[in-house]
């Protein structure tokens, strides 16, 4: 009976607005698993010109990986993008990348801000990762 008694309390509602932030499927998202799977949503992907595949590239010194768009039958280092999921994201099979620079991750990770630099590469800095595994 005590919530019932609590039910006229003076509170302090706070409007949430609509479009403050954008839904996370409508800005650049991509995430690294253990296995090395970069997966890109439909919207980076089509942010970053549809390419068939990618370079993928590797800063050292500060520990970032960065996606540049190719063309399979012209760049010889160029991973295909393949489908992934439903809705149109894409998997980048980068368990090379990993081996060949020590990336080592336990579990799925996503990237908190993905950015695209002057070049139209994309910036995945590992120093900046969040857990993305759901929850069992």
């Amino acid at each position: 009976m005590g919530y019932v008694d609590n039910i006229n309390v003076r509170r302090s509602w706070e409007e949430c607005p609509r479009e403050a932030a954008e839904a996370r499927w409508a800005q650049l998202y991509a995430t690294l698993n253990p296995e090395g799977d970069i997966v890109i949503s439909a919207f980076t992907h089509k942010t970053m010109g549809a390419p068939d595949s990618y370079l993928l590239l590797f800063d050292r010194e500060r520990s970032v990986i960065g996606l540049r768009p190719a063309r399979s039958a012209v760049e010889r280092n160029a991973y295909p993008a393949r489908d992934r999921g439903r809705h149109g994201g894409k998997r980048i099979r980068g368990y090379r990348l990993c081996r060949e620079f020590g990336i080592n991750i336990g579990q799925t990770v996503r990237f908190h801000r993905c950015q695209l630099d002057n070049d139209g590469v994309l910036i995945l800095d590992l120093n900046d990762v969040r857990v993305a595994a759901r929850r069992r």
